[in-house]
């Protein structure tokens, strides 16, 4: 499995957001000027993270983007999946079945003059190993969450607003 360029950004946004004052919204081009990516780019984005409930956007000149729940009730998974999907990374198209299923075993042992045939751990439990494997990669993010990941200050969540900080560290010419 190779996941999207689009994962770790949202990750990112997620984590911003999750520092940010959820009573001041966070202006998207800010966003997309911190992460260093186009405001379009990131609106693909923000809307696969608003359809998962993890952000939501709020339209005006003091809008922006907002989480809509706290850090520690939103986890690795729910970003993975709000981007990556929940669906299987490996899909039974049945052909493991038609190549290795010997409904005909007799015969397939007479052709070849085998004198018997083993097939005690078949091919096809192959995908079941791709299977219990995703199941415990989902397992272990399902177990940390973004507020987990959070810089503290003072054994405390921060909370600020981002706003300055990332006006303040613009490139001057």
């Amino acid at each position: 499995m190779k996941a999207k360029p689009s994962l770790e950004q949202a990750l990112c946004i997620v984590a911003l957001l999750g520092v940010q004052d959820r009573k001041i919204p966070l202006h998207s081009r800010l966003v997309a000027e911190r992460l260093g990516i186009s405001t379009s780019y990131l609106k693909k984005i923000v809307q696969k993270l608003a359809n998962a409930d993890i952000v939501k956007t709020t339209a005006g000149r003091d809008g922006g983007i907002v989480l809509t729940r706290d850090p520690h009730a939103i986890t690795l998974l729910d970003v993975f999946n709000a981007i990556e999907g929940a669906s299987s990374f490996v899909k039974n198209s049945g052909l493991v079945k038609k190549v290795f299923d010997f409904d005909q075993k007799d015969a397939f042992m007479q052709t070849y003059g085998l004198k018997d045939l083993k097939d005690s751990q078949p091919v096809a439990n192959v995908l079941a190993v791709f299977g219990n494997a995703e199941q415990r990669f989902r397992q272990q993010l399902a177990t940390l969450s973004i507020g987990d990941v959070l810089p503290t200050s003072e054994n405390q969540p921060l909370e600020l607003d981002w706003t300055t900080w990332i006006v303040n560290q613009r490139p001057t010419n």
